[in-house]
């Protein structure tokens, strides 16, 4: 415990009488220190900042304790009758106890997976499948195999819906998805691992195809990786709004609906170009959201071996649907 050094004359003339008091429980909670001042008030701190000076202030006020604010050499310092020291005191350290932790750290999520560069070569495969395309001519023949042509995937193609994803109109189409793609589903797989995170992109884009297909009926083609994508933003929206539950008692209104504020900003910003299909996109975010939220809440398989299968699914997925369009 200290004395605060001597005041300037502004305190008062007579000369200064030192007085320390034996608060040891005061000084371990809140470090303030209590001294005296001429003509004998009794000074409690000094204080860190003007806003602890002001909460002291409050809690002092609450108490009905008659005190004042003062500045000196050393800092801000709380002045209180000599009487009411022991309850000023009593007060503040209560007050710094109760709010020690206050407000309380909102808990961050710890991710599962380390970075995966599966995402990358998924996407990777994509450009060089676009590439080879181009240069052997086959270009025009996949497409009409493999594009989603709504009419065709009802009449018993559904596996148009799967082929669709992997193809692409030109080079700055298949370009977009491969550095979206990538972004996406690179930091789903940090909350999925790569397997998981590849399969259920792979499934909730399939299903977003799928229900564009049942929108349009008939006389509506699409190709393209991008409802995929936006599948990916949806199961990062789901997997979002899964990990936040757990706080969602004290986080905001706005903070537990970000996710899907976001995911919908992204679908504006990155799925609106005039020769986007805005609804594939849409289908896709919401085939996401709706495959991930049993995914994060129910599928929690993180083993190696497990990521291994479901990459193997995804791969049989993808060719199987190929073998159908080529027979």
């Amino acid at each position: 415990m200290r004395t605060p050094p001597a005041p300037k004359s502004s305190w008062g003339g007579e000369r200064e009488r030192k007085v320390v008091l034996s608060l040891r429980q005061m000084e371990s909670s809140t470090g303030a220190a209590v001294g005296a001042f001429p003509p004998a008030p009794a000074a409690i701190g000094p204080v860190r900042t003007e806003r602890q000076a002001r909460d002291w202030s409050l809690v002092l006020d609450a108490m009905r304790i008659g005190h004042a604010v003062r500045q000196h050499d050393a800092g801000l310092f709380l002045v209180v009758q000599p009487g009411d020291a022991r309850a000023a005191l009593d007060a503040i350290a209560s007050y710094e106890k109760e709010n020690r932790d206050w407000p309380p750290r909102r808990a961050r999520e710890r991710l599962p997976f380390r970075a995966s560069p599966i995402a990358a070569l998924v996407f990777a495969a994509l450009l060089v499948f676009h590439g080879t395309l181009g240069r052997t001519g086959a270009f025009a023949a996949l497409t009409a195999r493999g594009a989603s042509v709504s009419h065709l995937v009802l009449a018993g193609e559904p596996w148009r819906a799967v082929t669709a994803l992997t193809l692409h109109a030109d080079g700055p189409h298949v370009l977009g998805n491969v550095l979206a793609g990538t972004l996406f589903v690179t930091a789903l797989e940090r909350r999925l691992g790569p397997g998981r995170a590849v399969f259920y992109t792979l499934g909730a884009g399939t299903l977003g195809n799928l229900a564009n297909a049942l929108w349009h009926r008939a006389g509506h083609a699409s190709v393209g990786a991008s409802t995929a994508v936006f599948a990916a933003v949806g199961l990062l929206v789901a997997t979002q709004l899964t990990a936040d539950r757990v706080v969602a008692s004290t986080a905001s209104r706005l903070a537990r609906t970000a996710p899907v504020v976001g995911g919908l900003a992204l679908l504006g910003v990155l799925g609106a170009s005039p020769h986007a299909d805005l609804l594939a996109h849409l289908f896709g975010l919401v085939a996401g959201v709706v495959v991930g939220l049993p995914v994060a809440r129910l599928d929690r398989a993180t083993g190696r071996g497990v990521q291994v299968a479901y990459g193997l699914a995804s791969t049989a997925l993808v060719a199987g649907s190929w073998a159908l369009a080529l027979r």
